[in-house]
């Protein structure tokens, strides 16, 4: 009789364990989910260095548009086509 009741302790003791282990690893908070999270906490980390390295570079287009000539003559040469007086314009034609 008291090896019944100690094999039948064991059963309920294994299923707990079972059940506990499948709660660890499936649960909302398991561990599945736990790196599931920590993969898009990196991909989001990593698009804010992106962006971080980007927003470096405009601050710096923006203060060199504001202060510096030869950046501003730059683009006044490349994006609105002027010439400074005097200067011979060549026009080829594009393929």
């Amino acid at each position: 009789m008291q090896g019944v009741i100690v094999r039948i302790a064991f059963g309920v003791f294994g299923l707990l364990t079972v059940a506990m282990l499948l709660l660890a690893v499936f649960n909302d908070k398991g561990v599945l989910q736990v790196h599931a999270q920590s993969k898009k906490l990196a991909a989001i980390e990593t698009e804010i260095n992106r962006m971080d390295a980007e927003n470096k570079q405009l601050t710096e287009e923006i203060q060199a548009l504001r202060s510096d000539p030869n950046t501003i003559e730059r683009l006044a040469r490349e994006e609105l086509k002027l010439v400074k007086p005097g200067e011979v314009v060549l026009v080829t034609p594009e393929n």
